[in-house]
């Protein structure tokens, strides 16, 4: 049976973790430890609101225990940003690069992580030798360190709607759509959407096609596909947004019309859940997303407790977890800078951002944080670091997929940028006001430029 949770938040003062002296240190059997405390210099990133917020607690945590003096810096336009100060010749000691394709982007002015002393197969084995891998240079070193992913393959629904109509969590894609058909018969509305996100609208609808494509077609194939090994416009990925078209063009099946995804942002998309009553009972997001719920208008204190999670359904006998996250980029390889790396990535520094007592990424944790969602980025960090029972959940499910080798980085984030962040996204938007799947994959595929 599927594990569903509800989002229910416990008070934050309960659960602030105590940080004695030394509680970080790394293990006896590693070797000797760089002296960090001193170390300033400003890390520089794509997350900012409460997600940045979230990492200036935790690093006020870390520069209280090791004595560092380490400031952040987000910026929405992270990677011209990043490639006007790389090329001015001032690039940032280390930065978070939100997509896996910056890597290559900037390998040339990266240290790899060989020469930095870490043990490739270690990581391999506790962050999935795939995510690793996406860091792998033309000279054979990896360069980009996979850190926190976030978890994609998630359905947010209205438990107590779910309780009062006796609606059973789909475990496959027909049972979803049977599912969705029910709600309408009923006089609801199954399915909450939102596209839009400036210049980056149509970006949730890839998430869609991915999570379908990986269990539709299977993981060689979604691998073959963002690797340009099979075309755009393959029949397997056509498939994927046809079966994409029967949830999105069901009657009644989208609050306000799939014609109107695109003008919805994608902020905004959880809003119905909150109204009295709901407007709709299912969202398909990210695990961020939860970032936003306190900012609904029919939001009340608490009311995330009522809005439990399920994992996105099986298709053609096939699962996965998919997901993207930060990557951790090195410009300044000093002894310090790659002592403070390690120590980040350490399941027990995880748990700290993780904690009510770093960043506040559990709901209403520590710093005034609410709902910023990190995630795993080590199979061995305790789910237990996390307070929501969602979060746990999800945690739960990240770690297995890092150890099993099964975790599936987001597609668009591997294509190249004229794909993932352009035809792709304006090729949802597309598909949602009617143009049909061929047309759209023939377009794409005709624009598909390498970077």
């Amino acid at each position: 049976m599927r594990r569903t949770r509800p989002f229910a938040v416990a008070a934050a003062a309960a659960l602030m973790l105590a940080l004695p002296a030394g509680a970080f240190a790394q293990d006896e059997e590693m070797e000797e430890r760089v002296d960090v405390s001193g170390t300033s210099f400003t890390l520089f990133g794509a997350p900012t609101g409460v997600e940045g917020d979230a990492i200036d607690g935790y690093l006020d945590v870390y520069n209280a225990e090791m004595g560092t003096d380490i400031s952040y810096t987000g910026s929405d336009d992270f990677e011209a940003q990043l490639r006007i100060q790389v090329d001015g010749g001032n690039p940032p000691a280390i930065a978070f690069a939100p997509q896996a394709s910056s890597t290559a982007k900037f390998a040339d002015q990266l240290a790899s992580l060989e020469d930095m002393g870490f043990d490739i197969e270690e990581m391999k084995a506790n962050r999935s030798a795939a995510l690793v891998d996406l860091g792998l240079g033309e000279d054979g070193k990896h360069y980009g360190i996979p850190w926190f992913p976030n978890f994609k393959s998630i359905v947010f629904y209205h438990q107590p709607t779910f309780e009062e109509n006796g609606y059973a969590i789909p475990e496959t894609w027909d049972e979803m759509i049977a599912l969705s058909e029910q709600i309408v018969a009923d006089g609801m509305t199954p399915w909450c959407f939102g596209f839009e996100n400036a210049s980056a609208t149509g970006w949730p609808g890839t998430d869609w096609i991915e999570d379908i494509m990986l269990r539709q077609a299977g993981p060689e194939v979604y691998e073959a596909w963002w690797r340009h090994e099979i075309p755009f416009n393959d029949p397997q990925v056509t498939a994927a947004f046809e079966t994409f078209g029967e949830l999105i063009f069901g009657e009644g099946f989208v609050l306000g019309g799939p014609e109107n995804i695109s003008s919805i942002n994608f902020q905004d998309s959880p809003g119905p859940l909150f109204n009295d009553p709901p407007g709709c009972l299912m969202l398909k997001q990210g695990s961020f997303i939860a970032n936003f719920f306190a900012q609904s208008p029919g939001y009340e204190d608490g009311e995330e407790a009522e809005i439990g999670v399920f994992p996105f359904p099986d298709i053609n006998g096939n699962s996965g977890a998919l997901g993207g996250g930060d990557t951790i980029l090195v410009f300044d390889p000093t002894p310090e800078n790659i002592q403070i790396v390690k120590d980040w990535l350490t399941p027990e520094w995880m748990c700290t951002l993780a904690s009510a007592s770093g960043g506040g990424v559990a709901p209403y944790g520590g710093h005034g944080v609410a709902g910023v969602e990190r995630l795993p980025g080590h199979k061995d960090v305790d789910p237990n670091c996390y307070e929501s029972e969602n979060a746990v959940m999800f945690a739960e499910l990240v770690a297995e997929a890092l150890g099993n080798n099964t975790f599936a980085y987001d597609a668009g984030d591997l294509m190249p940028s004229s794909v993932g962040q352009g035809t792709f996204w304006t090729g949802m938007v597309d598909f949602t006001m009617g143009t049909p799947a061929q047309e759209v994959a023939d377009t794409i595929e005709a624009n598909w430029e390498d970077d």
